[in-house]
């Protein structure tokens, strides 16, 4: 009786602790230029730094302001950094980029960012002001998206208990008694 419920506390324990652990994704942790800043001038790339290695498959990042998207060739990883180079001819004015990442464990992160250029790259200048409408991102999802998988294994697990139980007390009634 003493390995059964060593046993099921292992089980019960592995159970409720891995939904845990898959429901961790990687996150943005930081961005250059920073989220709604102003920067004297254009930057000649835009960096996005991820709290794990991503999946460079699937990697998109647009630079849009004044003339458009000013991407220029497609984004590089190196690590936890993305990269994206910026058209020199990127005019001063508001930015928005929108970024779609494959976190290391196969699930899409994306979102915005915006900021305000105030010298482009091709010298041109510009006066803080809502060039670009900026549409935010949802917000990550809180702790409380982790409850239904643990109430799910915990329900799991107790009838799962239940139909061991049942199938050892059927056992053990079968058995013939020695006296």
């Amino acid at each position: 009786m003493r390995r059964f419920v060593a046993l099921f506390f292992l089980v019960l324990g592995a159970v409720v602790l891995a939904p845990l652990s898959a429901t961790a994704h990687d996150v943005v942790e930081s961005t250059s230029p920073a989220d709604g800043t102003t920067v004297d001038t254009m930057p000649s790339e835009i960096t996005l730094t991820m709290s794990d290695d991503p999946i460079a498959l699937g990697t998109q990042v647009l630079v849009k302001g004044p003339a458009g998207n000013v991407a220029q060739g497609d984004p590089s990883v190196d690590g936890r950094v993305i990269t994206q180079r910026v058209s020199p001819d990127a005019p001063a004015g508001d930015y928005v980029v929108t970024y779609r990442v494959t976190s290391n464990d196969g699930h899409p992160i994306s979102g915005t960012i915006s900021f305000h250029a105030t010298v482009g790259l091709d010298g041109s200048t510009a006066t803080q002001g809502a060039a670009v409408p900026v549409t935010k991102a949802d917000p990550p999802a809180s702790q409380s998206s982790i409850v239904a998988p643990v109430v799910l294994s915990v329900v799991g697990v107790l009838v799962v208990l239940g139909i061991v139980i049942g199938g050892w007390l059927a056992m053990r009634r079968k058995q013939p008694t020695h006296s």
